[in-house]
């Protein structure tokens, strides 16, 4: 039963609704394999093992008496340590938080189960969920199932670090400056963000609303392309509870032939630039790509170049003021040290309100230039970062803005713009860490974005890793 663990979410769903395996079988194997590998990663920081063995047994006995099932059915899945679930502990890698039982699913959580996923853990964020490397005082530090010295990203490093391993089937997680794609690229899996609007957010800690809202979104995390809209398909979709939510259509149900695209790429982004591993997957990507028929130009959005510093002053607006006042009214004591220094940079950034009045009106303009891109392709294709995943500690080691480094405005730039963004793994460095490649396309073009992940998967994809 070890390699049910490596399937994607699809085929465990579809092996299961023939049942040429049982539920029971699947979330068995699932939770024998978080035991093997989770020591040495410190991904999954809390389980629901009875209850999910419980739900398992419900799941196959529904099955004997129905074939109308849904698409998830029976299948595993975890959840970022910042989106609540129902009587399990909740802590957004806070100490104020540590003993947080939610009351209630949060709505994507309760649409996975709904359409038949069974919750097997939390899993581990860096404290609120605001850094690149997943560390904290609460379950402590996350490691990458390729290289344990190495970070796996975050903000959703729990996430990748356990898929990548085998220890979960899909997951659901956030991204709001590439916490997503960061920990996907690190461990070798496709993340995704869908389009502002696309996601109900109600359930997640902290709260959501402020004029900042529309900077992150719910998102997936696979080892497989082709689970990605099976998940989207489940969470997306307007929410009288969120009116943030739109109702516009997710067509996910064909993948659009590449040769049919027009796709502007660039290497460098103006701010900072990529090392030549990175590069050279770009390239390889690219060229692929071309092979197949894209109509491939090599072309820099405007004002790209603005994406970190629009993005760090947005994020540090209020001189940090809310992010302290939140952690005490949570009662947490003692804060992680990456906190602190992402705070330190913001000390002293606060701004009046005329000054945000002009920046939230370049943030207009940058996405007005952007989206004027836009028209002229079908999608954009470039790197997610600018190293493969870096020592644990770097991204705040010797950084003008801990915290905010600017190897991130790859993909803080698609925040900005609530586009439609993923990464896939397209190549491997010197020393065996995973290369993803990043896509995006203009908001609401979900389908765009998922084809070329699919086309690109073929490159290389997601890999085991030795441990």
């Amino acid at each position: 039963m070890d390699d049910i663990c490596f399937l994607s979410a699809k085929s465990i769903a579809e092996l299961i609704r023939r049942r040429q395996v049982s539920s029971q079988e699947v979330v068995e194997a699932y939770f024998e394999r978080v035991d093997e590998v989770n020591p040495s990663l410190n991904a999954i920081v809390r389980t629901d093992r009875d209850r999910a063995i419980g739900q398992a047994l419900d799941a196959d006995n529904v099955l004997r008496a129905s074939d109308t099932v849904g698409p998830l059915h029976g299948v595993p899945f975890t959840v970022k340590d910042n989106i609540e679930t129902e009587g399990v502990v909740c802590s957004c890698g806070t100490e104020g938080l540590r003993n947080n039982v939610p009351s209630a699913d949060a709505i994507v959580v309760s649409r996975i189960r709904h359409a038949g996923g069974i919750l097997i853990g939390k899993t581990n964020v860096p404290e609120l969920g605001m850094g690149y490397e997943t560390h904290n005082r609460v379950y402590g530090r996350t490691n990458n199932p390729y290289d344990l010295t190495r970070t796996c990203g975050g903000s959703s490093g729990g996430e990748a670090s356990i898929i990548a391993s085998g220890g979960s089937a899909v997951g659901i997680c956030t991204d709001g400056g590439g916490s997503a794609r960061w920990p996907a690229h690190c461990c070798g899996l496709v993340g995704f963000k869908p389009t502002t609007g696309r996601t109900p957010k109600i359930g997640h800690v902290p709260p959501p609303g402020g004029m900042l809202n529309s900077l992150w979104q719910i998102s997936v995390m696979a080892r497989y392309v082709e689970d990605i809209p099976l998940c989207l398909n489940v969470i997306c979709g307007r929410d009288a509870e969120d009116p943030s939510t739109e109702a516009i259509p997710l067509e996910l149900s064909e993948i659009i032939p590449v040769k049919q695209l027009r796709i502007a790429y660039f290497m460098d982004n103006g701010i900072v630039s990529p090392n030549t591993e990175v590069s050279d997957v770009v390239q390889t990507c690219v060229d692929q790509l071309a092979s197949s028929g894209a109509k491939i130009v090599k072309d820099r959005p405007p004002a790209i170049d603005k994406s970190h510093e629009i993005y760090y002053r947005l994020m540090s607006s209020d001189g940090g003021l809310g992010v302290r006042d939140l952690l005490k009214s949570w009662g947490t004591q003692e804060i992680h040290q990456y906190t602190q220094l992402s705070l330190d940079a913001q000390n002293g950034r606060g701004i009046d309100a005329d000054g945000m009045a002009g920046l939230m009106n370049e943030w207009d303009l940058f996405q007005r230039d952007l989206n004027k891109f836009s028209q002229e392709y079908d999608a954009i294709i470039c790197p997610v970062s600018t190293s493969p995943a870096t020592m644990h500690g770097d991204t705040y080691t010797n950084q003008k803005y801990p915290g905010f480094a600017e190897m991130f405005s790859y993909m803080m730039t698609f925040n900005l713009l609530g586009w439609p963004c993923g990464t896939v793994r397209a190549g491997t460095s010197q020393n065996g860490l995973p290369i993803g490649i990043q896509i995006a396309a203009a908001p609401w073009q979900e389908s765009i974005v998922i084809s070329i992940l699919k086309h690109l998967e073929s490159i290389e994809g997601w890999a085991r890793p030795a441990l």
